[in-house]
């Protein structure tokens, strides 16, 4: 936390009845002689962050909707957790401004961007591979879809999209000022035949 007393971090159990994990939130104090659980629904948690002014324990969570994990904040004076974005596709991972007024997000582009849902069709769609890299553990086929950096206003909700293309952009990071974002890509021509991955600042 920014006043250096508490340190907030993940336990995952794994449910056996559900064949599913269950990670929760958990905070400690500095010392060790404290640990408060802060998350206890079924529903996955991760990521968490302390906002810049220690207010707020902000984590990233798919309750509600399922579709995706989304940015929650959770008002430490008390009360529910809120849910802070609603983006298509979800929201893989994010970081804090340095005043506190953003957020860079992580968000990964939608299964089917063109709107249909092969879900509801009476034949499922087949599975076209077009990718070097084409099956992932846990993820299974891959599409086309990737993950890119996108700018929240967290007074306004609004997005700006910060980076696009074929690449996957992660672990982004701000400089001390706010004024730059550091980020993880790999930008050689197919990134499906590399391992090669460099810092870019945007």
């Amino acid at each position: 936390s920014p006043d250096g007393k508490w340190m907030a971090y993940t336990v995952t159990i794994a449910d056996s009845a559900s064949d599913k994990n269950d990670t929760d939130v958990w905070m400690a104090s500095w010392d060790g002689k404290e640990n408060i659980r802060i998350t206890s629904s079924k529903d996955g948690e991760s990521s968490p962050r302390w906002s810049p002014d220690g207010r707020y324990l902000s984590f990233v969570s798919s309750r509600d909707n399922g579709k995706g994990g989304q940015v929650w904040l959770l008002d430490r004076r008390g009360g529910e957790a809120t849910r802070l974005t609603e983006i298509k596709g979800g929201v893989s991972g994010y970081e804090w401004s340095p005043d506190g007024t953003r957020l860079v997000l992580v968000v990964d582009d939608p299964e089917d961007e063109a709107g249909n849902d092969s879900t509801k069709a009476k034949a499922p769609k087949p599975i076209v591979l077009d990718r070097y890299h084409f099956k992932q553990d846990v993820q299974g086929y891959l599409g086309p879809q990737r993950s890119h950096l996108y700018l929240f206003d967290v007074a306004t909700k609004t997005m700006d999209t910060l980076t696009s293309g074929k690449y996957d952009e992660s672990n982004p990071s701000w400089s001390p000022d706010g004024k730059t974002i550091a980020f993880v890509s790999d930008r050689s021509p197919d990134p499906d035949k590399s391992i090669n991955a460099d810092i870019y600042l945007i």
